[in-house]
């Protein structure tokens, strides 16, 4: 398959592997699947100029579960690289997975459902893969959870505005001022939005 197909399979999968860990997934780690996914097609350019599968088998797999022992990244390295193998068994190359003890290619599918490199089948898979890696993604920082907050909490508020807009209450400061000498009085009259209250101030004359 190809490497775009891969690196969406390995991310999907790693991010899976992951959740059931109980390991954090980070940005780091998801660039780390995405990248460990092609190791085996770049192992095979680098050792043997051509892509034949031979660096698609479970050694290699065995060495890094082996190493996923002494450092966690190795697991999603580990994780990414089984995800390589079992795509590559859906196509219909197969994958040596016993090399190079024993060349038998492998598949899991009859060679009706097998999937041909660079096809629409595989590219009709790739984008399913996207779909689960976006889902995914914000799955795992709680998109979907803040927004259902945020949807919560608007009623909430309005609710809210409406109780205490139903509870308004006013009060009414009375002063009444008396000057000596004169036969006309000022009365001042303050409003407050709180509790009603009329307060009047005792005039001693």
């Amino acid at each position: 398959m190809r490497s775009y197909t891969h690196i969406a399979g390995g991310i999907i999968f790693t991010m899976l592997i992951m959740y059931i860990l109980n390991i954090p997934v980070t940005a780091f780690y998801i660039f780390l699947a995405g990248t460990a996914a092609v190791i085996p097609d770049l192992l095979d350019y680098m050792l043997t100029e051509k892509h034949n599968r031979e660096t698609h088998n479970i050694w290699i797999l065995v060495i890094l579960m082996g190493l996923s022992l002494v450092n966690q990244i190795f697991i999603i390295i580990a994780s990414a690289y089984f995800s390589h193998l079992v795509l590559d068994l859906m196509t219909s190359h197969g994958v040596r997975l016993l090399f190079p003890f024993k060349k038998t290619r492998f598949v899991c599918m009859g060679e009706k459902y097998r999937i041909k490199t660079g096809t629409g089948r595989e590219k009709a898979l790739f984008f399913f893969l996207v779909i689960l890696v976006v889902g995914g993604v914000l799955m795992n920082y709680q998109v979907f959870s803040l927004i259902d907050t945020a949807t919560a909490i608007q009623p909430t508020m309005t609710d809210n505005n409406t109780t205490n807009g139903s509870n308004t209450k006013t009060y009414i400061n009375v002063q009444v001022q008396v000057d000596e000498g004169m036969s006309n009085k000022n009365i001042s009259i303050k409003n407050s939005q709180n509790e009603s209250n009329i307060i009047v101030k005792e005039i001693n004359q």
